[in-house]
């Protein structure tokens, strides 16, 4: 153990015996609260979710005093498994849109799609507040934009974890800490009603790969002046122990390499920079390339590069167009779809439908990553058409090769030991994760009404170092990204998505006259995904019959209101009592009714 561990040790043993003195007596630890230039009353600080507490991902936090917003990133969120079709989905930043021009800045705490993915949509709404944040942060930033050609409107503030700025009546210093890609910071904001910290996503590493440890000594300096309000990560509020550090993942991943003795494909995160670097540098010690694919991986990387983060030894990385040419025990092939994504580069590469990489029996596949709740069906599909195709698997089940770049429950006790605050805000995790980070801090003193467990939002109001859940919310629907589409496709779109998924839809097409309304004929039948119409003829031809009379006795109750939209209802109804009492389905009905 390193003399910084034996530190940290040492500090959470002392702290754990008398953790009550540390949280009852908090005030002795509270300095004045910062005040704005020129004297003024001071009012409320309002803290408000509006992503990010109630999912994994989405994560945006709206910091708010007087004429004043800081923005807290701005991310995705993956779909789940009900949300069908769609791409991704956004904050709901409606009740920011009529006060963008108090929007003072935009803060980004480090890189992932989850912090930053969502820009490209809400910075048009928001009138391109400007972007902080450190050299990788932005410069993945400017990636994403540049995708939507946004990146010429947009400013962009670089900062450092030593920096101190001023944004309205904020003054906000940053910290360093661990993640699972590098340069993330934590925030303090200074304010006339208190000082709260927002943690961003973190862990302590004391070996991170390619980073420098969390910043402890800053961290206890910024909590010494006094801390109301910790925003703090809850992601892994449930994992006892601390998070393992990247150091032995490499470790790991050196053995796989010295001792593979045919090809390697490494599927991971394309945010990792530091395994990234670790692969780089074992494949220059065991003498082999490095191949990529997939076009986060390549962009990544280029931007990681080109920015002094990655250090590639010449010749290392080599046109994934020349994989043929080199033996297969001087290739490693990093590349993306660690989660099952459908069209990433590893999903084709199982399906045998990717352009330069077809699996060998001799090939070892590593995923480098844990599956992301709801993603573990499609990884399984993935694993196992690469076992059909003749390939090794090695998973985190297996061997040590994936870690979290979140805080386990003793990461969390230390980030509470050392900034020692009033209240505590569990942020970034459904509710069971921040209920057992909440059940963390009152394990180690804090009082329970003072771990606040807010909703997306959800409003907290701080005034005399008082801090209270407002009565009142603020809108927080999901925005669903679909295609071009942002925000048209609504609940009532997914459910009849969720239909037709489900139990098919049926289309019955009516032809009448237009002077009488009398039908021409039976009316015609087309199914999806409901039966097989050819072997199911019997079925068609009742529903056909069930269709002409309830159109016919429709027609007769309603015949005075020309109620096209009761008709169809009618319709609807008498098909499907029928559908479900003939073969207990319930599909989406479709009325078509054609006058001519």
């Amino acid at each position: 153990m390193n003399k910084l561990s034996k530190w940290i040790s040492k500090t959470v043993s002392e702290k754990s015996n008398s953790q009550k003195k540390h949280f009852s007596h908090h005030k002795k630890f509270q300095k004045k609260p910062f005040v704005s230039k020129g004297k003024q009353k001071t009012k409320k600080l309002r803290i408000i979710p509006l992503g990010g507490l109630e999912e994994i991902g989405k994560n945006m936090m709206c910091i708010e005093y007087g004429q004043d917003i800081v923005i807290v990133d701005a991310g995705i969120q993956f779909p789940e498994v009900d949300m069908y079709g769609v791409d991704f989905v956004i904050p709901d930043t409606s009740y920011l849109e009529d006060k963008k021009e108090r929007i003072r800045g935009i803060i980004l705490t480090h890189g992932h799609l989850d912090h930053i993915g969502a820009l490209p949509y809400l910075l048009p709404k928001l009138n391109f507040p400007p972007l902080y944040g450190t050299s990788l942060t932005l410069g993945l930033a400017r990636a994403r934009l540049g995708e939507f050609n946004l990146e010429s409107k947009t400013t962009f503030k670089q900062i450092t974890a030593k920096d101190r700025i001023r944004l309205g009546s904020f003054d906000i210093s940053f910290f360093h800490v661990n993640h699972s890609i590098p340069d993330g910071v934590g925030i303090m904001v200074r304010t006339p009603a208190g000082n709260l910290v927002h943690t961003g996503d973190f862990k302590f590493d004391f070996t991170p790969a390619n980073d420098s440890p969390s910043d402890f000594s800053k961290i206890a300096r910024l909590g010494a002046e006094g801390v109301l309000v910790l925003l703090s990560d809850s992601t892994n509020a449930m994992e006892p122990g601390y998070t393992p550090s990247e150091k032995k993942v490499g470790e790991t991943l050196e053995r796989i390499i010295e001792k593979a003795k045919g090809r390697l494909v490494i599927a991971s995160f394309s945010s990792l920079i530091g395994r990234i670097q670790q692969i780089i540098n074992f494949a220059h010690k065991y003498d082999r390339k490095v191949f990529v694919s997939g076009r986060s991986m390549v962009n990544n990387i280029t931007t990681a590069t080109k920015l002094g983060y990655l250090k590639i030894p010449k010749g290392i990385i080599r046109q994934i167009q020349t994989l043929r040419s080199f033996p297969p025990q001087r290739t490693i092939i990093l590349t993306t779809g660690s989660q099952g994504e459908e069209m990433s580069a590893l999903a084709r590469i199982s399906l045998g439908n990717h352009m330069q990489i077809q699996i060998r029996p001799s090939d070892t596949i590593v995923f480098s990553s844990s599956p992301i709740i709801g993603n573990e069906k499609s990884i399984a599909a993935i694993t196992n058409n690469l076992i059909r195709l003749g390939a090794k698997v090695i998973t985190n089940k297996l061997m040590d090769v994936h870690t979290s770049g979140h805080g386990s429950q003793e990461d969390l006790k230390l980030m509470l030991n050392l900034i020692r605050p009033k209240y505590l805000v569990p942020i970034h995790g459904e509710l069971r994760m921040r209920e057992a980070h909440k059940e963390i801090a009152t394990s180690l003193g804090m009082e329970e009404r003072n771990a606040v467990l807010l909703d997306n939002g959800n409003i907290l109001e701080i005034e005399n170092q008082q801090v209270r859940k407002s009565k009142s919310k603020v809108p927080a629907n999901d925005i669903l990204i679909d295609g071009l589409g942002v925000g048209d496709v609504g609940s009532q779109v997914q459910r009849d998505r969720q239909v037709m998924a489900e139990n098919g839809v049926i289309i019955v097409l009516f032809k009448a006259y237009q002077a009488t309304g009398n039908l021409i004929g039976d009316p015609e039948i087309v199914t999806r995904g409901f039966i097989y119409m050819k072997e199911s003829q019997e079925i068609v031809n009742e529903a056909k019959q069930i269709a002409k009379k309830a159109y016919a006795q429709s027609k007769v109750n309603k015949i005075n209101k020309e109620n096209r939209k009761d008709l169809k209802n009618d319709l609807r109804r008498s098909l499907g009592n029928f559908v479900q009492k003939k073969l207990g389905r319930r599909p989406m009905i479709l009325p078509v009714i054609i006058k001519v």
